[in-house]
């Protein structure tokens, strides 16, 4: 083979992957990250209305109130994560005295309830999912 021939290979080869990384950033650039809704905020998730009422720290403990209204479902309200910089954390039992913990749902009846976290993380994004759509809460702690 001619070292022209390979010389016209290489410049082919670069051109195609210089193209290929163009339509790529391309793309990337439109991804666009969720918004984040803040302490008192509500949303419709899929066939659920929530709202994350209040946020609070009692020892290691995070506890957050939230306010569910949609459907008969047994599992409803137990589609929460809490992520911090540390890990991603399921609800525990709420301490006796603070609330309700999460759980099934009724239809158009309203349910609130107390997710808690332990974590020493002051701030966090709480998560819910649900019908395939997410939203999130910025968590944020003095």
């Amino acid at each position: 083979m001619k070292t022209r021939t390979l010389l016209l290979l290489a410049v082919g080869c670069g051109l195609v992957i210089l193209i290929a990384g163009s339509i790529k950033l391309l793309l990337v650039a439109d991804d666009v990250q969720p918004n984040h809704l803040v302490v008192g905020q509500s949303a419709d998730i899929g066939d659920m209305a929530v709202t994350v009422v209040s946020a609070t720290r009692s020892d290691e403990l995070t506890l957050v109130t939230v306010e569910l209204i949609g459907v008969d479902d047994s599992d409803g309200a137990r589609s929460w994560v809490f992520g911090t910089s540390e890990a991603q954390l399921r609800p525990e039992t709420p301490p006796a005295g603070v609330g309700a913990a999460c759980g099934a749902t009724k239809a158009l009846t309203l349910a609130r309830c107390v997710l808690a976290f332990r974590t020493v993380a002051a701030t966090g994004v709480l998560r819910y999912e649900r019908a395939d759509e997410t939203r999130r809460w910025d968590i944020v702690h003095s």
